[in-house]
């Protein structure tokens, strides 16, 4: 699952799926004790639309913007919460006859209710898994589980027989950012020029924290010309990208790429010292240029 969110996004999401499943598994419990024990029945559970009315309901079916919902494991709650309010709906219906609900509908009750916070809880995980895959400061993903997402851009390379990009990219003379303006200025740079590049970045591309001021893009079916000019969209913009400062001041920062195709036989590491050469030739060509590692 890949979210565009920020990180102190991404937790509230985690926090917010927690209170959901926390009232799925309280109304289950009482649902269970009406079933088992002959509990007064709420009537609520007996309408129509009571799938609306649970805490989960109201979450799921808000008309208010939820990153989730173009996610196809968030899709698939909605008909099982349905069919689990459904079949609910028949064995309330029998205990207020004064009747036992067949094992059968009740065992359909329990099946529901615990597949929809098993889905509930895989979506959590998920999420919980982007948290710890992205980059606090930047939001971007962090350098843990990227070369298992390059193995899987090489094998899609490979079967739909397009290359497959990598570029190395470093801002130029970080360091002295740092050193002449203190690190909150070193990191409104990494996080405002990060905001800018992956809102360059096409949807299937992917951006990680290599380390420090050192980013890695993939840049999934183009061939290095194709790259480049998507590249070239980076640099020209960022040079011309005002950052602002927490001072209030404002500055402009350069960036140094290395670009290298990955080929879908050798091993991913290999791509990424190509792409690391060429980076050392940008830098060492004058920075703020894009160079294009070939073999030799």
């Amino acid at each position: 699952m890949s979210l565009p969110l920020e990180r102190e996004e991404i937790q509230l999401l985690t926090e917010e799926l927690e209170v959901t499943i926390a009232a799925h598994l309280a109304w289950f419990k009482q649902i269970n004790r009406i079933l088992v024990c002959a509990n007064q029945v709420n009537k609520a559970d007996l309408s129509d639309d009571a799938h609306l009315r649970t805490h989960f309901g109201q979450w799921y079916y808000s008309q208010e913007p939820n990153t989730l919902r173009e996610n196809l494991d968030f899709q698939a709650l909605g008909p099982t919460q349905q069919a689990m309010h459904d079949v609910t709906r028949l064995a309330l219906l029998e205990v207020l006859d004064k009747r036992r609900p067949e094992t059968e509908l009740y065992d359909q009750c329990i099946d529901l209710a615990l597949r929809l916070n098993t889905m509930l809880r895989r979506i959590q995980l998920d999420i919980i898994g982007e948290l710890l895959t992205t980059d606090s400061l930047t939001g971007c993903a962090s350098r843990r589980g990227m070369l298992t997402r390059l193995r899987e851009e090489q094998e899609r390379s490979l079967r739909i027989q397009r290359p497959c990009s990598i570029c190395l990219l470093d801002f130029d003379h970080f360091k002295r950012v740092n050193d002449e303006r203190g690190h909150p200025a070193g990191d409104a740079v990494l996080r405002q020029s990060l905001r800018f590049i992956t809102g360059v970045l096409r949807k299937y591309d992917s951006i990680y924290r290599y380390g420090g001021e050192e980013f890695l893009i993939c840049l999934p079916g183009s061939p290095m010309k194709d790259a480049w000019q998507v590249i070239e969209r980076i640099r020209s913009g960022l040079e011309s990208l005002p950052i602002r400062l927490p001072t209030g001041e404002t500055m402009y920062v350069t960036a140094s790429f290395g670009l290298a195709e990955m080929h879908p036989r050798r091993p991913v590491e290999e791509a990424i010292a190509d792409a690391d050469m060429a980076l050392i030739q940008a830098k060492e060509n004058g920075r703020n240029r894009i160079e294009l590692w070939t073999q030799h």
